[in-house]
């Protein structure tokens, strides 16, 4: 490939967008990463990116000013942006202005869910795609492994806590293993114009995740049920905090203290969800909500193995990985 052309990478400071250009700078990709601030321009530039833009998604202008000069882009919303459908247009518009080649857009399983808006917005972005002249792949990853980390240090302590109930089934995916697809995807979509790709590995409840890490951390560690609305209104997340704290103390007594401490000033802020607009906080709640009493199914679980060229991310084997990463012996 011609050294000059570059890739637009949207949302390059989130979890998936960061993995999707990280992939593509390894493959020897010229990546220009859009982000939000200039904190993550200094990680997307340590991370490979050749050219960072500092803009706000929401805005045509910053989308539109993004574009010129790239052949191919990966497109994907930051999670406390609901409004996506005026984003996508903009960005087929600055697309077509400047003979873009190709969009991967990064979606969601699941996205015709009436009782999710959030899927139901994704739904309309990909018919805004597909109805255009551009040639645009779409990826459908189910729940995120990575989600989870959001509560490490509990994990720590003995207790795997969540927004939604233990025994709802999630259909779950690696996000690394996106990062992976998508920057296959992007760098040479030769093939995959016009698909929609189901991205899931398993399905499990999170009592099933919590017995995973209790084998990997050598400690028992318990799932336990935060009320979704204590999103926004903390005080109701007060009897699941005495449940964290109990179950602690009885797994990893005294040393639970501090991870407890630390564990539970960080989740009243999960993801700086109490900084995001009300109407964000709302569709945080509900998808909470949904998941609390139907889980979320998997999609077609032989897609991924097959683009990836090789077995999916397990969740033991991710946990593992996170694990070690942090410097934590594993079993």
């Amino acid at each position: 490939m011609d050294v000059t052309e570059k890739i637009l990478v949207t949302g390059a400071g989130g979890g998936v967008g960061r993995s999707v250009a990280r992939r593509l700078a390894e493959r020897g990709e010229t990546v220009r990463a859009f982000v939000k601030s200039e904190e993550q321009a200094r990680v997307a530039r340590a991370d490979g990116a050749a050219e960072v833009v500092i803009g706000d998604i929401r805005s045509d202008a910053d989308v539109a000013g993004a574009v010129p000069g790239v052949t191919r882009v990966f497109h994907v919303c930051p999670t406390a942006v609901v409004r996506e459908v005026s984003i996508a247009e903009g960005l087929v518009a600055a697309a077509r202005a400047n003979d873009v080649e190709h969009i991967v857009f990064n979606s969601v399983i699941h996205p015709e869910i009436k009782e999710l808006p959030h899927h139901q917005e994704k739904l309309r972005v990909e018919g805004v795609l597909h109805s255009s002249d551009v040639p645009t792949t779409v990826l459908r990853p189910s729940h995120f492994m990575q989600n989870y980390l959001d509560f490490w240090d509990l994990m720590l302590a003995g207790t795997l806590p969540y927004p939604s109930s233990p025994t709802s089934v999630m259909g779950v995916v690696d996000a690394e293993d996106i990062g992976e697809v998508g920057a296959m995807i992007t760098a040479s979509p030769e093939g995959h114009a016009d698909q929609t790709y189901d991205l899931s590995t398993q399905e499990l409840a999170r009592h099933e995740m919590a017995t995973i890490w209790s084998g990997v951390l050598g400690h028992t560690v318990s799932a336990v049920r935060l009320p979704p609305s204590a999103v926004k209104r903390p005080l109701q997340g007060v009897g699941a905090a005495a449940a964290i704290v109990a179950k602690s103390l009885a797994s990893t007594r005294t040393h639970a203290l501090s991870n407890v401490v630390r564990g539970l000033a960080a989740s009243s802020n999960t993801r700086g969800v109490r900084n995001w607009p009300e109407e964000s906080q709302d569709c945080y709640v509900a998808m909470m909500t949904y998941y609390d009493t139907v889980g979320l199914p998997a999609g077609d679980m032989e897609v991924l193995p097959k683009l990836l060229g090789r077995p999916a991310t397990s969740y033991r084997e991710f946990a593992a990985r996170e694990a070690a990463r942090r410097g934590v012996a594993t079993r």
